[in-house]
């Protein structure tokens, strides 16, 4: 059973994906969407309540979107609702960093590769993956384990309501 620190105080209730107001005219923008991913999981407030021994309001200022949690707080959401912290938390409007945009750029690139080196069985094609993911390798050593994109052909992400479809193979 995980337990939660102390709450935080509450800017409000509820969960719209919309910015609030904390009556001070600042709008406060969502944080994370633990409470629609509790709905989805189908546990209820009171469920929470029991288990971490704490009033259902206190678990309704918890879950609102503008709280702002503690990383303790977020990982005990994590443990109760048996999701990936990433699918708590909603994407920032901010870019991503130059070194962290390249590394994602590459990763995906270095998957695609693999993927492809599986699915291909013609000699040349593989010289000409295995020299890519040779290059790839020079740039960013680490990505040496990256395994291929899933099998499936679509996959989705519970912080959208898209279906990823990955390319089909010919």
């Amino acid at each position: 059973m995980s337990t939660v620190p102390s709450h935080p105080s509450s800017n409000g209730n509820g969960s719209s994906n919309a910015p609030h107001s904390n009556g001070n005219g600042h709008v406060k923008k969502p944080l994370h969407c633990i409470s629609d991913v509790r709905r989805r999981q189908g546990i209820t407030l009171r469920t929470v309540a029991r288990r971490w021994d704490l009033d259902v309001s206190d678990i309704r200022d918890l879950e609102n979107e503008t709280a702002n949690l503690t990383l303790s707080q977020l990982y005990a959401w994590q443990e109760l609702l048996e999701v990936p912290i990433h699918e708590l938390l909603l994407d920032s409007e901010m870019p991503l960093s130059a070194p962290v945009l390249r590394r994602a750029q590459l990763l995906r690139l270095m998957k695609t590769a693999v993927t492809l080196s599986e699915k291909s069985s013609r000699e040349d094609v593989q010289y000409l993956i295995h020299r890519l993911m040779d290059q790839i390798l020079e740039i960013m050593p680490e990505l040496k384990s990256v395994g291929p994109w899933h099998e499936s052909e679509e996959r989705t992400d519970l912080r959208e309501k898209q279906v990823y479809r990955l390319p089909e193979s010919h």
